[in-house]
């Protein structure tokens, strides 16, 4: 995820204390698992927030610049110190692309030492009771972002009774279902406990959106019934081009701009629609 630098205060010089592969899948991008040591001071890290990097080459100065955010996995604290280790999962950047934070971590080696900023709250809260409807959109993202309230909602315990559709694409936000594959979307999931978290989540997946034939059309309509089907909690990350997307794509499917944009609004309004974009 991205921030504004100007909202990040200042950074904490962490050192790199370990750095595995945790997920090498063939065709998908590899994803590392870094712990990193730092003195917090008066800052408190909790596992689910975020921590962010500046891309290499920027200043704090040049307000145009955004972070990468990364969600802390877990806090241990170190024995005799006044440090503490945190570790984060990184998925590596294309060869190519030298100058991304996801490059430079995935390079960097035990004893290398890089600022981070935060930590910054997690975005999502998941519904207070369990007969709400739960919408996750991965818009260009997949379902790496929601991989916290996941946990959050399995967490509880509950015989969730509400529906929950999970929806994930490169154009949209909509094209797929996400199928939580335990080979092919291992790098989504990284772990067992987020596996287990995704699978209990899936198993209230709406039946209008899995009773056709898999496509965009029947997504939105999946979306949209479930919209008017009383409590609903729909939760947005990725890019900004594709949320800005998937409202084009909603207001041509429902054929009047307004109904769309003035359901979303209501949404938005009363704390159910919650988004983390960036560009």
């Amino acid at each position: 995820m991205n921030k504004p630098v100007d909202a990040a205060g200042d950074p904490i010089v962490a050192r790199v204390v370990h750095k595995s592969a945790i997920v090498e899948v063939a065709g998908a991008a590899p994803v590392f698992k870094l712990m990193l040591n730092l003195t917090p001071g008066d800052r408190v890290f909790e596992a689910g927030s975020d921590v962010g990097f500046l891309p290499p080459g920027a200043r704090l100065g040049q307000a145009r610049h955004i972070l990468r955010q990364y969600t802390v996995e877990s806090v241990g604290r170190v024995p005799f110190e006044e440090t503490i280790d945190i570790t984060i999962y990184v998925r590596e950047a294309a060869p190519e692309d030298s100058t991304s934070v996801g490059r430079v971590l995935c390079d960097s080696r035990q004893g290398d030492t890089i600022e981070l900023f935060g930590p910054f709250p997690y975005p999502f809260y998941p519904p207070m009771g369990s007969r709400s409807n739960m919408v996750m959109i991965g818009a260009g993202c997949g379902m790496v972002p929601f991989r916290w309230l996941a946990h959050k909602v399995h967490g509880r315990r509950l015989d969730w009774m509400g529906k929950v559709l999970m929806l994930e694409g490169a154009e949209t936000g909509l094209e797929h279902l996400y199928i939580n594959d335990p080979t092919g979307d291992r790098d989504q999931f990284f772990d067992q406990v987020t596996y287990r978290a995704f699978e209990a989540l899936k198993t209230r997946y709406s039946a209008i959106a899995l009773d056709r034939e898999e496509s965009t059309v029947a997504n939105m309509d999946a979306l949209w019934r479930l919209m008017g089907q009383g409590s609903v909690y729909v939760y947005l990350a990725g890019y900004r081009n594709v949320a800005d997307s998937l409202d084009r794509a909603m207001s041509d499917h429902l054929r009047l701009a307004d109904r769309w944009l003035d359901a979303k609004k209501a949404l938005v309004r009363d704390g159910h629609w919650l988004e983390y974009l960036y560009d």
